[in-house]
């Protein structure tokens, strides 16, 4: 389990990076990000059973959920932004 845990942090430290490096370069970065993170998800979850430092395990949790939750809350804006927007 420590092996996961720490394979999960990485690619959290990675995925985190990566979210950053989107801001400079195009759109391929964010695909590669989030390809990370749906590999990191589920090791993390995995690592919440492990006997490592709850902080570590956190940080791989929500460094692992992040780039997917801005993805979905931005589909989300866009919805309700396309379909509820008053009609002049």
């Amino acid at each position: 389990m420590k092996i996961i845990t720490e394979i999960s942090f990485y690619i959290a430290l990675m995925s985190l990076a990566g979210m950053l490096l989107t801001i400079l370069t195009p759109l391929r970065v964010l695909t590669i990000v989030l390809f990370l993170t749906m590999v990191g998800i589920p090791l993390s979850i995995l690592s919440m059973f492990s006997r490592e430092h709850i902080a570590k395990r956190i940080f791989a949790l929500l460094g692992n959920l992040l780039p997917v939750s801005l993805v979905i809350y931005a589909l989300v804006m866009e919805f309700i932004d396309e379909f509820l927007r008053a009609a002049p």
